[in-house]
């Protein structure tokens, strides 16, 4: 955040673009003003109230960002929610299989467990929805991001 408010201190006036790693509270808290217009591609987590109702993303997340409020009192940045994802898959590939949960817990996926990752499919979890591939083992698809910017101090879709 500290590059993003020297910008504006010294008189930036152009679009500011951040990278994930902005959505968190202490962004908003901190940025304050200076980082109004912000936009950056994030989960849809940090704009849940102008989802649809309907959507089975939109409970998961909630139900995340409910546990989390009663157990630490503030509002979870989305990293928390990649960790749990990441639990997710592991206990999408089989309660057998501790390999694929200790892979999913270092920074990459260890070769012998990918062949279970890999036939993960429709796994909804609180950033979105995945399908796992040879090619992808993030799986994350266009469900789960958005432009998002900052607007009047939270949050907001950039379409809005």
């Amino acid at each position: 955040m500290l590059p993003h408010v020297t910008l504006v201190d010294a008189g930036y006036k152009g679009r500011i673009y951040q990278t994930h790693g902005a959505a968190t509270p202490d962004f908003l808290r901190l940025g304050g003003a200076k980082v109004e217009g912000t936009v950056l591609a994030a989960s849809l987590m940090l704009v849940l109230p102008r989802c649809p109702t309907v959507s089975l993303r939109r409970r998961v997340a909630l139900e995340y960002i409910g546990a989390y409020e009663k157990m630490y009192g503030t509002k979870p940045a989305t990293f928390g929610a990649e960790c749990l994802r990441r639990r997710a898959t592991a206990d999408a590939c089989g309660s057998g299989s501790r390999e694929a949960r200790q892979s999913l817990a270092r920074p990459s996926f260890a070769p012998r467990s990918a062949t279970r990752l890999e036939s993960t499919r429709e796994l909804v979890g609180t950033q979105g929805v995945y399908n796992m591939s040879p090619a992808d083992h993030s799986g994350f698809d266009e469900r789960g991001r958005v432009l998002i910017t900052v607007k009047d101090g939270s949050w907001r879709l950039l379409r809005d």
